[in-house]
């Protein structure tokens, strides 16, 4: 399960006064606590490009965000399925009238594209890779052409579908995963994250090429589009090369949609499934949180981190250290907005006992408040990863992309960290005691299969 971390860095703005082109226009430029500048661009076709200068190493991270997902397919009134957009992460693989089948794949190999891949989530899908600067108009080349020029037909199409239900039978051969499905729908009664991403087996067959041509010609326009580049490159190759590459592209009618409105839960949902792959039960128990646009959604994640992050943290003592679990953690998840516990429990363990010790925990936490040092704690082990991440270029770069579909703010994750640093103990537990209700969460459990009985 993906999980989008709250990376931050301590920024101060800067709005410089935007600048036009007759090709684009400059938004502006953003500047780091560290003197890094963040710029931004939006082309005359809608197309944004967001730029991070660094050059240190002649290397950069190119990441392309296209605003659809899941939700988008399934609320499409043209569609109302799941399962083409990650069909389409798939497809964008497989080449243009200049670039055949496999020819880009070889290519990007040739030119050295390092961390190359693609996946698709309920809001998004996005593209990756990393390569030696000085082969920059090359990949922007590449990556153009396919996204301008995407050759679709029939035998290519239906190749596909059998690679992607290929994948999905896997994926369904994985306890965890169906864990993680139930949960979602279990939380969602509404709203279309309880969908899942991959689709069915049914729908991804029954996918058309009108269908494929509608949605590529919609979804994957420059106005439904987001270029981040982090690296060693100038502002002026950076647009000069993307208005080249990218700036006679067309914009599209890009349908957009009212998310249903998910009923209030007033009571406890709890399912059981078995799994012939499950060999001890998993718990999975799921808090709807509201989204990371809300200052809430800071002393939640540093509650999360106290909760499951370190040798010392409540969970590993109170689960793993007494031998009922293997694992077990707690982590925030934004779309879908919600606080999951997740544990894999020992043999001959069960998750009723597991729950019955989050019970405890989550008590503890409304009643006693944790000290100073245990948020200092917390707070080191969040801003350690959080930093670390910051000086990857692949990672910031899919810190802005993950943030821009989610809400429209690229600079949300550098804002948040002044928000970590106030918030106290009492936060701490005023959020356990809003959120934490029992009446407010739904919990899957997965056990293995009976085992069948032998005749003697």
């Amino acid at each position: 399960m993906k999980k989008i971390n709250l990376i931050g860095v301590t920024a101060l703005f800067i709005l410089s006064h935007s600048v036009f082109s007759a090709d684009y226009e400059k938004i502006g430029d953003k500047k780091l606590f560290n003197g890094e500048i963040i710029s931004e661009f939006k082309l005359t076709n809608g197309l944004k490009v967001i730029f991070l200068p660094r050059h240190e190493a002649k290397v950069l991270t190119f990441q392309t965000w296209f605003d659809i997902g899941s939700l988008n397919e399934k609320l499409d009134a043209k569609l109302k399925k799941t399962g083409l957009a990650h069909l389409f992460e798939h497809m964008m693989f497989r080449g243009t009238d200049k670039y055949p089948d496999g020819k880009f794949d070889e290519i990007t190999s040739r030119i050295g594209s390092d961390k190359q891949n693609a996946t698709t989530y309920f809001y998004r899908t996005n593209y990756y890779e990393s390569i030696p600067s000085n082969q920059f108009k090359k990949l922007l080349e590449l990556e153009s052409d396919r996204m301008a020029n995407l050759k679709l037909d029939s035998t290519l199409l239906e190749k596909e579908k059998g690679a992607v239900v290929g994948e999905l039978r896997r994926a369904l051969d994985n306890p965890g995963r169906l864990a993680w499905d139930e949960l979602n729908r279990t939380i969602y009664e509404v709203a279309p994250f309880r969908y899942t991403v991959l689709g069915t087996e049914e729908e991804i067959k029954g996918f058309t090429l009108e269908e494929a041509q509608y949605f590529y010609k919609t979804f994957y326009a420059p106005n439904n589009a987001a270029i981040i580049v982090v690296g060693d490159t100038n502002e002026a190759e950076l647009m000069n090369l993307v208005v080249k590459f990218y700036g006679e592209m067309k914009p599209q009618e890009v349908p957009r949609y009212v998310m249903p409105e998910e009923p209030i839960q007033k009571k406890e949902r709890k399912v059981e499934k078995t799994h012939a792959q499950a060999t001890s039960d998993i718990l999975l128990v799921g808090y709807r949180i509201p989204p990371v646009s809300s200052p809430d959604i800071v002393p939640i994640s540093l509650l999360s981190t106290h909760l499951s992050t370190g040798m010392e943290s409540r969970l590993r003592k109170a689960l793993v250290d007494t031998g009922i679990a293997v694992g077990a953690s707690c982590g925030v998840s934004n779309v879908p907005d919600y606080l999951e516990f997740s544990v894999s429990l020992a043999e001959n363990h069960k998750a009723d006992e597991a729950l019955v010790i989050i019970d405890r925990e989550i008590e503890k936490l409304k009643t006693q408040p944790i000290t100073k040092d245990q948020l200092e704690r917390a707070l080191n082990q969040e801003l350690l990863g959080l930093y670390n991440g910051i000086e990857d270029n692949s990672s910031v770069a899919s810190m802005m992309g993950d943030y821009l579909m989610i809400g429209g703010n690229y600079m949300r994750g550098f804002e948040i960290i002044e928000q970590y640093k106030k918030v106290n103990p009492i936060d701490l537990k005023n959020m356990a005691k809003k959120y934490l209700k029992k009446e407010y969460r739904s919990v899957v459990v997965v056990k293995p299969q009976p085992k069948k009985s032998s005749r003697s």
